[in-house]
């Protein structure tokens, strides 16, 4: 007797605290694994570099070292050189002062009264007598023009600045040839930013010949005295106005300095850090140090987001598992298979990465990815239950560090065409067959991707062995896990319900011995289901197998049982209407635990409780209703007596195995049948079931229904189809 575990089955419709409590555990233990086992998987695969020798740098090197792996990290050495180059880049900054402009304006109508004062107003000034002796060689023209042109140079130099020679020379020795000055840019004094040649500035060094300069836009011929006398008043009177603004070039070069990308070093698998008999540089060692000094730094919120991102995933993969089951009966156990197996896929996972690295190119191909997808599929006989379980592995499977993007797009691609090779047939030979097609299809995915992402292709054996070997394993697997589970779980899988079909069975021999009528009629139906099943879609072994064992209840009393009584004496004819009903009632709820007694599925046992429905035994009710008419005293007859007590058929199988039980039997009572016939007979049956509401909740569309109507019809013509009469002497031959 088979039967489901306890854990798994508790008989109330509701999860029990201990059900609720193990799924959580599963739920949460899928979520550690897929937060912990890339971490795992990234401490393997890191490796450290031993040096025969403690090197320093411009010593020779005495071995060859090779990077273990690809490995990107900041150059050190190399950003604070950019960064420098950067800061340098940054021109020092001069800022144009107003406060010295206006006091050199001030200086030069001091000087230009003292000129009109005389020699003693000169002296008092504090103008040297070298000056005064030339002023006074000067006649009253040049005077007035030196004035005049003392007054525009000062103009001139305080517009264009008068710089610092100190300044720029500690410049200089920095290695600037050029400045950026904020300067007037009209004679509003707005200030403008200029980049200015060194050379090309005003100082007190380069004073006479920017005053030369000055003088080559105006017509004017002076004398070599008039010119010294201006000279020595421009020159007392200009001062720095231009300083340089260290605080702010500071502040410019680190914000230059701040912005500065870090310089990455990428060194490759199998580049040469070091090769003998060369010099070791500083470079070559800081790379060794920053290899062995690799750890997994995983940041709290990559791991909080991560976490989301799996138990979303997760709870939103079951939601859709539970949605897409339609007996709610076998949620609980294809959960609990679900989890069990993504938590088992993820450890295979973290192995085939571990020990299978060396096969770096064929990294996405050792992935199990497919046993979750076909196992669940083969179980529900649904091809969406599979594609989701393929889904939510390849989201898991993509933090390990062997993965990337296209890791998750060839997963799908590869689990979906799997996915659309799979048919659900009987025969378990038939896996090895689709075993094949499905090598071969991830075969040319796998030769799509590998061209998509360039690999070299030194790898593509290694990819092309790698996913066949993983298909092979797969299906031999499920070859092998498939039958324990059927056994220990009761699951009607394809091969399971083949297996029930086969009329060799105990029940199904008993029967033909001891009702043969019932077991023609049971065949019948089983031929008539299967084959409707087949027509819509549904599951049509299901079909098949409740209808072969859907009137096993007869088996005990056959002769209550219309189509076993060979002609013979009716033993209703000596019985109540009331206990006839009820024996003929009591059939289904004899099968049912008969069912039970020999394992059948639950699936099973449903159609067999349900093809009757809670429908009413008009022949022995009507009977009843005549007798009470025809009673002198009064009889009540109670409606409750002569119905069924099961359900109604919940699933398209148990509907389709209604119709087929009614339609079977009423259509051996037609006289000279038709197709017209055939077709009134079961449109008639079709109606009183739905006056009974007995198909309400099948699920059974009218366009599906119209299609069950054909396939009866067909096979009831069929089997009563009009043979020629044989002669007497015929038959003596």
């Amino acid at each position: 007797m088979i039967s489901t575990s306890p854990l798994l089955s508790d008989g109330s419709g509701k999860y029990s605290m201990r059900t609720v409590m193990v799924l959580v555990a599963l739920f949460l233990l899928n979520i550690i694994l897929g937060l912990v086992i890339p971490i795992l998987s990234m401490s393997n695969s890191l490796i450290t570099v031993e040096l025969l020798y403690d090197y320093q740098p411009g010593m020779l090197s005495n071995e060859d070292v090779v990077a273990p792996y690809d490995i990107s990290f900041e150059d050190e050495s190399a950003t604070r050189e950019l960064k420098e180059q950067n800061a340098h880049n940054v021109l020092p900054r001069f800022r144009y002062s107003m406060a010295d402009s206006l006091e050199m304006d001030a200086r030069a109508d001091s000087l230009a009264s003292a000129l009109l004062g005389g020699d003693d107003a000169l002296a008092g000034h504090g103008v040297p007598s070298s000056f005064i002796e030339i002023w006074n060689g000067l006649d009253d023209d040049e005077r007035r023009t030196v004035r005049l042109l003392m007054y525009d140079a000062l103009d001139y130099f305080s517009y264009s600045g008068v710089f610092d020679t100190a300044e720029l020379v500690e410049i200089g020795s920095e290695g600037y040839d050029s400045i950026c000055a904020q300067l007037p840019a009209t004679y509003d004094y707005r200030l403008q930013e200029k980049t200015i040649d060194i050379g090309d500035v005003v100082t007190a060094d380069n004073l006479s010949d920017s005053l030369i300069e000055f003088l080559r836009d105006y017509d004017v011929a002076l004398t070599a005295d008039a010119f010294s006398a201006l000279y020595e008043l421009v020159s007392m009177t200009v001062q720095p106005n231009v300083h340089y603004d260290v605080l702010s070039t500071q502040k410019l070069r680190q914000a230059a300095m701040d912005a500065t990308p870090a310089v990455m070093a990428e060194i490759h698998e199998g580049d040469y850090i070091l090769r003998y008999d060369t010099i070791v540089t500083e470079r070559a060692l800081q790379t060794i140090a920053r290899i062995n000094g690799i750890t997994v730094d995983v940041s709290f919120m990559q791991m909080t987001g991560r976490l989301l991102f799996f138990a979303v995933i997760l709870y939103v993969a079951l939601y859709f598992l539970c949605f897409f089951i339609e007996r709610k009966y076998r949620v609980r156990i294809y959960t609990f298979i679900f989890l069990i197996t993504m938590a088992l896929m993820l450890i295979l996972s973290y192995l085939s990465t571990f020990f299978f690295r060396h096969m770096e190119g064929a990294m996405d191909q050792v992935l199990p990815f497919l046993f979750l997808p076909l196992l669940m599929c083969q179980l529900t006989n649904r091809k969406r239950v599979g594609f989701l379980g393929g889904a939510v592995y390849a989201c898991f499977i993509l933090f390990l560090p062997s993965t990337d993007q296209m890791t998750f797009f060839y997963l799908i691609f590869s689990i979906e065409i799997s996915l659309l090779l799979m048919r659900f047939s009987v025969a378990r030979l038939d896996m090895i067959y689709q075993g094949f097609y499905t090598a071969l299809a991830n075969i040319f995915i796998t030769l799509a991707f590998h061209f998509i992402e360039d690999k070299p292709l030194i790898y593509l054996i290694q990819e092309v062995f790698a996913v066949t070997v993983n298909v092979a394993i797969t299906y031999m697997a499920i070859s092998l896990l498939l039958p324990l589970l059927e056994h220990f779980l009761n699951i009607p899988t394809v091969f399971r319900l083949h297996e029930l079909s086969s009329t060799d069975s105990s029940v199904l021999v008993r029967l033909r011995s001891q009702a043969i009528g019932t077991y023609n009629h049971s065949m019948n139906v089983s031929d008539m289901a299967y084959n409707a099943a087949k027509e819509i879609g549904a599951n049509a072994e299901l079909a098949k197998v409740g209808g072969l064992y859907h009137d096993i209840g007869k088996a005990d009393h056959p002769e209550y049982f219309i189509e076993n009584q060979a002609g013979g004496p009716n033993v209703h004819d000596e019985m109540k209407y009331t206990l006839s009903a009820a024996v003929i009632k009591s059939h289904v709820k004899l099968g049912v635990e008969k069912g039970k007694e020999i394992g059948l599925p639950q699936e099973v046992l449903d159609i067999i409780d349900q093809h009757h429905g809670n429908d009413i035994i008009s022949f022995f009710y009507n009977k009843a209703i005549e007798e009470a008419k025809a009673s002198r005293t009064p009889i009540q007859v109670n409606e409750e007596d002569f119905r069924y007590t099961s359900d109604i058929p919940q699933s398209k199988e148990a509907g389709i195995v209604m119709l087929a039980d009614c339609f079977e039997a009423a259509s051996r009572t037609l006289k000279k049948p038709t197709t017209l016939r055939y077709e009134k007979l079961f449109t008639s049956i079709l109606v009183g079931k739905m006056n009974g509401n007995q198909l309400d909740d099948c699920m059974l569309s009218m366009a599906e229904i119209e299609k069950i109507k054909r396939v009866f019809v067909h096979q009831a013509f069929g089997r009563d189809h009009m043979r020629i009469q044989y002669s007497k002497d015929d038959e003596n031959a």
